[in-house]
């Protein structure tokens, strides 16, 4: 997997990845009345498309990504725009978890990757601090796109896992977005329980 993403690094900010990196932020910012006292971990963040966007009106954006060439992307890209409050990190979290916990951790297109959805889950609910917010956007599930999530699943699956007040919508859906099939880009909002 590092090595496919390695890769795609220098050709990931395509229009379409772009397109779809700001709509999940807009969306993000919409559920949150103010991101500046946030302390946020962007999971598997590649070249940065959302980190750079939050980092502007965050406190503090943690970027972790297993593709060192994904990470160089995001690095070059801050620098030109002069954002200081990104820390960068080439580690695979469900090995090496962090020591620190976040207001809020962001997941955009990368759940699918995960060979364990379980453990991933539980990784995020450690990193998270009490009430923080877990903001996961995917695709949903279709018989011509196995990659994705059923949303009810997933949801259940949350619950599971030590999160509450989930809330998932369609942020968009289009011929032709994932290989070439129609498929539909979907957000879930959800908090860490504090029965957990």
């Amino acid at each position: 997997m590092k090595h496919d993403f390695n890769h795609k690094a220098e050709t990931f900010d395509s229009p379409k990845n772009i397109f779809l990196a700001n709509l999940v932020c807009q969306a993000v910012e919409k559920q949150l009345d103010l991101l500046s006292d946030k302390e946020i971990l962007d999971f598997g963040g590649g070249t940065g498309l959302l980190t750079l966007p939050l980092a502007k009106q965050a406190k503090f954006v943690t970027l972790v990504d297993i593709s060192e060439k994904m990470l160089e992307q995001a690095r070059l890209k801050a620098e030109q725009q002069d954002i200081k409050n990104i820390q960068f990190l080439e580690q695979d979290l469900l090995v090496n978890p962090l020591e620190q916990q976040f207001d809020l951790i962001v997941v955009s297109r990368v759940l699918h990757h995960m060979p364990d959805i379980d453990a991933t889950l539980a990784m995020f609910n450690r990193h998270l601090k009490e009430n923080g917010q877990l903001f996961i956007a995917d695709f949903v599930k279709t018989e011509q796109n196995h990659y994705g999530f059923d949303l009810g699943k997933l949801e259940d699956k949350l619950s599971h896992f030590g999160f509450s007040d989930l809330k998932s919508k369609i942020l968009f859906g289009a011929e032709g977005l994932f290989h070439g099939h129609y498929v539909e880009l979907f957000l879930t909002a959800t908090q860490k329980s504090l029965a957990h």
